[in-house]
């Protein structure tokens, strides 16, 4: 086969290919080939390439040389092979397109006063990282300087009662319950439904099965829990993903009791707690256990943007021992300089301040919602006070049509089928509101409502 003068590969490396996948594990071991002077005749090219080519051969070990006599093929069981790719098999989800009204889950609006003083936490950061290298390599369980803040914010904001060495910093949510997956026997997980969706493939990834534990307004169906038996709960008891509803206290005890009694372990995902608007957010259930029962999942991703992708788990006594065994010598999740960052947000103050700032511009797109919403007498929203979304519920409209009908105004809001195993009916979707600016939001909510009741004046 003749060597391509116009590629950008050079000869040498087309030759090398050429001999490489000539070679044919039952017969060429040991097979001699062309002398550097005919291969050069041969393929029409200098000799220096053909000693490049060969040269290389050897270097990799596929050919050998015996002096006087010239250049072998090496007896190789396994011999690469050129191979076509194969398409995948598997589809990829399409994108969906841009809108201009986008009611997505998880996003929040940067605050300029609040990025600024992230970007100079960041700066501060870089030049502590100069000064002192060693000092920002964070350990398995994250730099101590932030676990020690941690331990002051969860008690004053949440009444967690934990050491800095029960406390492991991790890259978001999903890999905290992750960590705690992979230090938990096997056995059975009772998850919320609706809930978080994937739940199921990730406990299953661990060996772990899942029994789903239906949702009331007072949180989990603790009746359903205890017949049920898992050895694992799952539960958002400050405001219930997706639905919001809130765990009273009379609830919190008769799930913490049970617990200890059972000696099951309770995983509180505290996932927007900071965020409750008509009353100071709910103690965490942790802040109640007594029998050691509780492990407690954080996150930072509402409280700066979600790209920072960090979060915290804090570990039960019971815990620690296994935890260390297998994690002492891993590396941390998060870098070391974004950790310091996250110190230095904390120590200047600008945390507390962005979660105050951010609690107030939330609290009037909430408030906003709510009214503009309850004003229509098509959607009927699940209001619950608190969180980062809410959950609506559109009757009596076909899902289909009306999720055409919002996207060509530019419009799209989720539906909750994938949170919901076995949904009663399929008109319940969820809004996500913190990443639109109060002036979008007020337009979008009004389009959206003026849509809803056109169709139904339709139907």
């Amino acid at each position: 086969m003749p060597l391509d003068r116009q590629a950008a590969t050079p000869l040498y490396l087309q030759l090398y290919q050429l001999l490489r996948d000539s070679y044919e594990p039952q017969k060429a071991g040991h097979q001699k080939l062309w002398s550097i002077r005919k291969q050069a005749q041969n393929m029409q090219v200098s000799k220096t390439t053909v000693e490049q080519a060969y040269d290389q051969l050897v270097a990799e070990g596929y050919v050998y040389t015996v002096p006087g006599s010239g250049y072998y093929f090496n007896e190789l069981q396994y011999w690469p092979q050129s191979q076509q790719a194969t398409p995948p098999t598997a589809k990829v989800p399409a994108a969906m397109p841009p809108v201009n009204y986008d009611f997505r889950y998880g996003l929040t609006e940067i605050l300029k006063p609040s990025w600024n003083g992230w970007k100079k936490a960041v700066r501060t950061a870089l030049r502590q990282t100069e000064e002192q290298p060693a000092a920002l390599y964070p350990e398995a369980q994250g730099l101590m300087a932030l676990r020690k803040q941690l331990v002051t914010f969860l008690h004053q904001t949440r009444g967690v009662r934990c050491r800095a060495d029960q406390i492991v910093i991790t890259n978001g949510p999903k890999a905290g319950l992750e960590l705690l997956l992979s230090l938990l026997p096997t056995g059975t997980i009772g998850i919320e439904n609706p809930g978080y969706r994937g739940l199921t493939a990730l406990a299953a990834g661990y060996g772990q099965q899942t029994v789903r534990i239906p949702v009331t307004p007072t949180g989990l169906d603790l009746a359903v829990l205890k017949r049920q038996q898992p050895q694992v709960v799952y539960t958002t008891p400050a405001h219930q993903f997706p639905l919001g509803y809130g765990m009273p206290i009379g609830a919190r005890l008769d799930l913490l009791q049970w617990a200890a009694d059972q000696h099951v372990l309770i995983v509180e995902d505290d996932y927007d707690s900071e965020y409750r608007y008509d009353a100071h957010p709910l103690p965490a259930l942790q802040s109640l256990a007594t029998a050691d029962q509780v492990a407690y999942l954080g996150t930072f991703a509402k409280g700066i943007d979600p790209t920072s992708r960090m979060g915290y788990v804090v570990l039960p006594e019971r815990l620690l021992a296994i935890y260390h065994q297998r994690y002492r010598y891993r590396s941390a999740m998060v870098a070391g300089l974004v950790q310091q960052a996250m110190v230095n947000y904390f120590e200047s103050g600008a945390y507390y301040r962005h979660l105050s700032r951010s609690r107030s511009l939330n609290r009037q797109k909430y408030q906003l919602l709510a009214k503009q919403l309850t004003q229509s007498s098509v959607i009927q929203p699940i209001l619950t006070g608190a969180g980062l979304h809410v959950v609506i519920r559109i009757p009596n409209i076909q899902q289909a049509r009306l999720l055409a009908a919002l996207a060509r105004q530019s419009i799209r809001i989720y539906p909750l089928e994938s949170n919901w195993a076995g949904m009663p009916t399929h008109d319940y979707y969820l809004l996500g509101f913190t990443a639109l600016s109060l002036p979008a939001l007020k337009l979008a909510l009004g389009q959206l409502v003026q849509t809803c009741e056109q169709l139904a004046r339709e139907k």
